[in-house]
């Protein structure tokens, strides 16, 4: 089931598609569509407020990029991920996001580095305190402001689309099933981050993001081995 109790306000009409295919994209970049959540054009229709047309023209982009699939009885769901599929799109993600820190180490001014030292601490908080929505939103502001200070805006859409696929699989790392000494790794990974981009170590600062997608990755298997498991 999904989480669409409450509308949003009305949206403006300019660019109203891009605004619906943002909103979408954010339900699946915060853990609103789970990997096992199911709606319909016409519900996502009355949770934003808009007309089925710019719903049906953004998810026809997120079907087309993968992160969103319409099966027989119309019904949109986020597609089933194998342990192949995302071991797939963990390779993925390495190669896009540690060159996108090296480029960044390169690139990135001070007053970033001071940013990503504040979202580091401040996800720290929410993540001790269990607030997951607040970490998980934390969590992939720190990451884009160091893919965002890469300064290759054709990277850093590369990486946009593998998140939007990997969005609601990250809520399963981050998510509330799993104890928070489980979940901290991300913790230790920023922390590593924030000492290579402030030491301008390249390698160092490609390390801790591979570290951080391959250990949340090994969680995320862990946790689809169970639910399989489960099921049989």
């Amino acid at each position: 089931m999904t989480e669409l109790s409450n509308p949003r306000p009305p949206m403006k009409t300019a660019s109203l598609t891009g605004q619906v295919y943002d909103a979408i994209a954010e339900m699946l970049l915060d853990g609103t569509l789970k990997p096992d959540s199911r709606t319909s054009i016409r519900e996502l229709s009355e949770y934003l407020g808009v007309s089925a047309m710019p719903v049906r023209e953004a998810i026809g982009r997120l079907v087309a990029q993968g992160a969103l699939a319409i099966q027989r009885n119309k019904a949109v769901v986020v597609p089933p991920m194998t342990p192949e599929d995302l071991r797939d799109l963990v390779r993925t993600r390495v190669l896009l996001e540690c060159e996108a820190a090296r480029l960044a180490v390169d690139r990135i001014p001070d007053s970033a580095i001071l940013r990503i030292r504040e979202l580091h601490e401040q996800f720290s908080r929410e993540l001790s305190a269990n607030n997951r929505a607040a970490a998980l939103t934390l969590n992939r502001r720190l990451h884009f402001t160091l893919y965002d200070a890469a300064e290759s805006p054709s990277l850093r859409n590369l990486i946009a689309m593998s998140w939007l696929r990997a969005g609601p699989m990250i809520s399963l790392d981050l998510g509330p099933h799993n104890a928070i000494e489980r979940a901290s790794h991300s913790v230790d990974a920023h922390a590593h981050l924030v000492a290579a981009l402030q030491s301008r170590d390249r390698e160092a600062a490609a390390k801790a993001i591979e570290l951080d997608i391959t250990t949340a990755a090994g969680i995320i298997l862990e946790h689809l081995a169970h639910a399989r498991e489960s099921r049989t």
